[in-house]
C-alpha cells in the first residue's frame, strides 16, 4: 500500500474504535473531527496518489465511518441517551458487536485489495550512478515488416535506453510502463488476466529519471543490449536494466513488433502481439532471424549515434568495443545467437531461454555465456506434467513435444561446455521469476520464492559477469559469487 493508502486505512481504524467504545464527554466533537480528517485524508489519496479501484472499499469505509460520526455527533447534540436502561444497554452492545465485526470485516477487505494488487517500488539500484532514461523510435527501411499484408511497411522499432547519468533531482522519474491500457490488453493475451486488474501498474514510478544529462564522470560506458521475452515488453526487466545501468552501463532494451505485448510508436499507431502457436525449433527459425536482424540493426543506429560528429545524448559515450547483450526467454535466444553471428558482441547472458535458432556449437561458445534457468524449466517431471495440457491445445502428439525436450536440453548442454561458460539454476523459480511480473502481485510468485531477493541475486550475477568480461575485472570469480547465495548452484555438464 502506499504511504497516504496506509494513513487513511490508519485513521479509518481508530475512528471505527472511537465511535464503538469511547465513552468520553466530548466524544460527539472528537467523533465529527476523526470524520472530517478521514475525509480529507481520501481526498488527498486520490488528488496525490490517484484513484484506482482496489480502493473502492477503503473510499467506501469512509464514507460509512464519517456518517455513523455525524449520526452520533447529532444524537448528542439532542441529549439522546443511547443507553437508558439495562436492557436497551444489553440490545445497543449487541449491536455494536455486529457494527464492530461488519465493519472489521470490511476494513480487512479494504486493506486487502491494495496489498494484493499493490502500486509497488523497485528496489534502489545499487550502483553508483543515478540513471537517466530516454525513449527512441527507429525505423529499418532495409527491411519490410514480415506481420503485415502492405508491402511498404518498414520494420518499426521503439527502444528504450537506460545510462549513467549526472545528478538528476529536477527530472521527472519515469513511468513504469507507457500507454499502460495498450499494453494491458497485450498482456492479457500473454497471461490471461483482465487488463483491469493490472490498472494500478499506470501510477508505477521507477528510480530513472526522464531525459537526465548523461554522465561525464566517464568518457565512454560499455553497452549492453536487452530483448524481452515474446509477449513481453521492452521494460519488463526494469530492476536489472536500472541496477546495470546504475553500475555504468547504458543498456538499449528493444521492442520486437507484433511479438511485444505492444509497441506504441510516436504518432501513436501500434503493433499489437500476435500469438501464432509456433511450436518446435523448425517453427522458430524464421522469427529468430527477424530478432537477431532488429538487434544488430539497433546496434548499427546506436553505434551511429555514438560518433562525437552526432549532437544526440550518446554522442562520444558509447565503447563499441565493448558490448554485451542479454535477454529473457526467447529474448535470451537472440542473446545467444549474436553471441555466434555478431563479431562485435563480447558476452552474452540467456535468461531460462530456450536455445532457438542456429544449433549451438559442439563445444559450446567460444566467447563468454552465462545461462540462468529455473529450476522448474530444467525439470523433466514438470515437463511431463503439462504435456497433456499443450498436445490438447495444440496439433502435435507427444512425441513432438518429447522430441522437443530432448533437443532444447542437449543444446543447453552444449552451451555449458564453452571455456567461459556458466550453467546456473535458481530454486524456488520458474520461468518469469526472471522479470518484474511477480512484483505485481504477492499471490503471483512460485510457493518458496522471494521475489526481490531472487531479483537481487540476478543482478548480482549479471553485473559480476559482465563487470568481469567486458569491463576486464579478472578478480571476479563467478564460482565464489554463486556459492555465496543461497537456492542458486553453478552446475557442469
Amino acid at each position: 500500500m502506499r504511504n497516504i493508502e496506509v494513513l487513511l486505512l490508519i485513521v479509518n481504524t481508530i475512528l471505527l474504535f472511537v465511535c464503538a467504545f469511547l465513552r468520553l464527554p466530548k466524544r460527539a466533537l472528537l467523533q465529527t473531527t476523526g470524520a472530517g480528517i478521514l475525509l480529507l485524508c481520501a481526498g488527498i489519496q486520490i488528488l496525490l496518489e490517484g484513484y484506482r479501484w482496489q480502493n473502492i472499499p477503503l473510499y467506501g469505509s469512509t464514507l460509512i465511518i464519517g456518517l455513523m460520526a455525524l449520526q452520533s455527533y447529532r444524537a448528542g447534540r439532542s441529549d439522546q441517551s443511547i443507553l437508558k436502561t439495562s436492557v436497551s444497554k444489553t440490545k445497543t452492545r449487541l449491536k455494536q458487536a455486529v457494527v464492530i465485526l461488519l465493519l472489521a470485516v470490511y476494513t480487512s477487505i479494504a486493506a486487502l485489495l491494495p496489498i494484493i494488487l499493490p502500486v509497488f517500488a523497485f528496489s534502489e539500484p545499487t550502483g553508483s550512478f543515478p540513471v537517466g532514461t530516454t525513449t527512441l523510435f527507429m525505423e529499418d527501411v532495409t527491411r519490410s515488416e514480415p506481420e503485415t499484408d502492405n508491402p511498404g511497411d518498414h520494420r518499426k522499432l521503439m527502444v528504450q535506453i537506460w545510462y549513467p547519468a549526472e545528478s538528476a533531482s529536477e527530472a521527472p522519474n519515469a513511468d513504469y510502463i507507457e500507454n499502460v491500457p495498450v499494453v494491458l490488453s497485450g498482456l492479457r493475451e500473454a497471461v490471461s488476466m483482465p487488463p483491469f486488474l493490472l490498472s494500478q501498474l499506470r501510477y508505477v514510478k521507477t528510480h530513472a529519471y526522464t531525459d537526465a544529462k548523461i554522465s561525464s564522470e566517464q568518457e565512454r560506458f560499455p553497452l549492453l543490449l536487452f530483448s524481452p521475452g515474446l509477449t513481453g515488453f521492452r521494460n519488463q526487466n526494469t530492476f536489472q536494466v536500472e541496477e546495470l545501468a546504475s553500475q555504468g552501463y547504458i543498456v538499449v532494451g528493444i521492442d520486437h513488433p507484433y511479438d511485444a505485448a505492444a509497441v506504441i510508436y510516436p504518432d501513436q499507431s501500434t503493433a499489437l502481439l500476435k500469438l501464432e502457436g509456433l511450436s518446435g525449433f523448425e517453427d522458430y527459425k524464421a522469427k529468430t532471424r527477424y530478432w537477431v536482424d532488429d538487434t544488430k540493426f539497433v546496434l548499427d543506429h546506436i553505434e551511429a549515434m555514438s560518433s562525437s560528429a552526432q549532437s544526440g545524448i550518446l554522442s562520444g559515450k558509447v565503447d563499441m568495443k565493448r558490448i554485451g547483450v542479454f535477454g529473457h526467454s526467447f529474448g535470451g535466444a537472440t542473446a545467444a545467437q549474436m553471441l555466434m553471428k555478431d563479431s562485435r558482441i563480447q558476452a552474452a547472458l540467456n535468461m531460462d531461454g530456450v536455445l532457438y535458432g542456429e544449433p549451438v556449437p559442439e563445444h559450446g561458445f567460444d566467447k563468454p555465456y552465462l545461462q540462468m534457468n529455473a529450476a522448474q524449466s530444467i525439470d523433466y517431471e514438470w515437463f511431463a506434467q503439462s504435456l497433456d495440457q499443450a498436445v490438447e491445445a495444440s496439433d502435435h502428439d507427444r512425441d513432438h513435444y518429447e522430441r522437443f525436450w530432448a533437443e532444447s536440453q542437449q543444446r543447453r548442454k552444449k552451451a555449458a561446455m564453452g571455456k567461459d561458460s556458466y550453467f546456473v539454476v535458481f530454486d524456488h523459480a520458474n520461468h518469469m521469476s526472471f522479470t518484474d511480473f511477480y512484483l505485481f502481485s504477492p499471490l503471483l510468485p512460485p510457493r518458496g520464492a522471494e521475489p526481490k531477493l531472487v531479483q537481487t541475486y540476478i543482478n548480482e550475477l549479471s553485473t559480476a559477469f559482465f563487470d568481469k568480461y567486458l569491463k576486464g575485472k579478472q578478480e571476479i570469480i563467478m564460482e565464489t559469487i554463486v556459492r555465496d547465495r543461497s537456492n542458486v548452484t553453478l552446475q557442469k555438464p
